[in-house]
C-alpha cells in the first residue's frame, strides 16, 4: 500500500458540476432546451460515483485500524463521522418544511412529508417515492440521500471484513448486482431506479477505482482502458437521451453508462495532480471549487429556498418598501439562485462547518500513520 494523498482539489470542481446539473434539471423544463440531456440523473450519478470512491478509499485505509481496535469500533467511528456531516442539515431541512406550513406568507407546499413523516425521518423516502412516483413532491430529491445513507450502513462492513484476495471480485459483483437488481425489480413494477440496490453499479465503479488506487493495482493501465469504456458510456448515454428509447436496455444500462462516463472524470481528477488540460484548470477554478465545497447545502436547499424563502423575502421587502415586485421567470430564477448560494454559504460557515469540525474527535489517525510507513 502506497502513501495516500489526503485531498483531491479537482473533486470539488466535479461536485460543483454535479450540483449545477441537478439544479438545471429541476429548475428548467425536462426534456427541453438545456435539459434535452438527462442532467439531473447524470449529476446524481456523479455524486454516487464520487461517494463510492471516497467512502471506499476511507474504509480501505481504515482496515489497519480495524485490525487493532476491531471492526465494530471502526464501523462505529465511520458512521458517527457520516452522521456529523449529513444528519444536522438534513433534519434542519425537515424541521423548516414542517414549520413552514403554518406561515401564512408561504404558498402551499406540495410534499408527502406531511402525510408520511416517518419515511423522511428514517431515511427511507426512496421507498415511498418508488410507490407514489410523486416527483412533484418538493422533497422528492431527498431520495438520493436516503440511498446514500442506506449504502453507508452495509458497505463499511463489507469493506472492513472481506479478505483482500476477494476484494476485487466483491466489488465487481457489487457492480453487477446493481445492473441485475434493476432488471429483477422491473419485473415487479419497481423500475423508477430509486431503490438502493439499483444504484450499486455507480457506487461500485467508484469503489473499484478506490481499490485500484489504494493498492496500486496498475492505475495507469486502468485509466487507459477506462477511456475506451467511458467513450462507450457517453455514446449509450447520448443515444438513450436523444432517441427517448424505452426498452430493457435502458433499464439495464442507462445508469451504468452514466456511471462509467462519470468514473472517467473522478478517476483522472484523483490520480496524481489530476487533469492537466484546460479542463483541469476549470476544475481548479476557485469559484467552482467553492461551489463544490457548499454542494451539499446547495442540494438540500435548491428546491426549498425558491419555494419557501424567496416568497417570504419578497413579501417582507414589499411591506417594508411599499413596492410591488412582479417576478418574471428569468428574474425569479436569478433571485432564487442568488438566495440559494447565499443560504448555502451561511449554512456552511455557521452551521455545517462547525459541526463537521467535531469529526476530529472521531479520527482514524492510526491508519494514516500506518499507511505512511509503507
Amino acid at each position: 500500500m502506497q502513501k495516500q494523498q489526503e485531498y483531491f482539489s479537482q473533486l470539488d470542481g466535479l461536485r460543483a458540476i454535479a450540483i449545477i446539473l441537478v439544479i438545471l434539471f429541476h429548475w428548467f423544463p425536462e426534456g427541453q432546451g438545456i435539459n434535452v440531456l438527462a442532467n439531473g440523473p447524470l449529476g446524481v450519478t456523479l455524486f454516487f460515483v464520487l461517494s463510492g470512491f471516497l467512502i471506499t478509499r476511507i474504509l480501505l485505509l481504515s482496515r489497519a485500524s480495524a485490525e487493532e481496535t476491531g471492526i465494530g469500533q471502526t464501523y462505529k467511528n465511520f458512521l458517527l463521522r457520516r452522521v456529523l456531516r449529513i444528519f444536522p442539515l438534513y433534519y434542519f431541512l425537515l424541521f423548516t418544511v414542517w414549520q413552514a406550513k403554518s406561515i401564512p406568507f408561504i404558498p402551499t407546499i406540495n410534499t408527502d412529508f406531511y402525510n408520511y413523516p416517518a419515511h423522511y425521518i428514517l431515511y427511507i423516502s426512496n421507498f415511498l417515492l418508488e410507490t407514489t412516483t410523486n416527483w412533484s413532491d418538493l422533497l422528492s430529491t431527498l431520495w438520493s440521500l436516503a440511498v446514500e445513507e442506506q449504502f453507508y450502513i452495509f458497505w463499511p462492513l463489507v469493506m472492513l471484513s472481506v479478505p483482500l484476495r476477494y476484494m476485487e471480485k466483491v466489488i465487481g459483483g457489487t457492480i453487477l448486482l446493481g445492473i441485475i437488481s434493476r432488471l429483477v425489480l422491473s419485473f415487479f413494477g419497481h423500475n423508477l431506479g430509486v431503490l438502493m440496490p439499483t444504484c450499486l453499479d455507480a457506487f461500485g465503479l467508484g469503489a473499484l477505482w478506490a481499490y485500484i488506487l489504494v493498492y496500486d493495482r496498475s492505475p495507469e493501465a486502468f485509466l487507459r482502458n477506462l477511456k475506451i469504456f467511458a467513450a462507450g458510456g457517453l455514446t449509450f448515454f447520448l443515444f438513450f437521451c436523444l432517441t427517448h428509447a424505452d426498452s430493457v436496455l435502458v433499464t439495464l444500462f442507462f445508469r451504468t453508462s452514466m456511471a462509467v462516463f462519470c468514473l472517467f472524470f473522478v478517476a483522472h481528477a484523483s490520480h496524481g495532480n489530476g487533469f492537466k488540460s484546460i479542463f483541469g484548470k476549470i476544475l481548479d477554478n476557485s469559484m467552482l471549487r467553492y461551489i463544490g465545497k457548499i454542494s451539499y447545502g446547495l442540494y438540500i436547499y435548491h428546491m426549498v429556498v425558491p419555494s419557501i424563502l424567496l416568497p417570504l423575502v419578497i413579501k417582507v421587502f414589499q411591506r417594508i418598501f411599499k413596492v410591488e415586485i412582479i417576478l418574471t421567470d428569468a428574474l425569479g430564477k436569478a433571485l432564487g439562485l442568488a438566495l440559494v448560494i447565499t443560504v448555502a454559504s451561511l449554512s456552511w460557515f455557521f452551521f455545517e462547518s462547525p459541526i463537521n469540525n467535531l469529526k476530529k474527535y472521531i479520527n482514524l489517525r492510526t491508519v494514516r500513520m500506518r499507511v505512511n510507513r509503507h
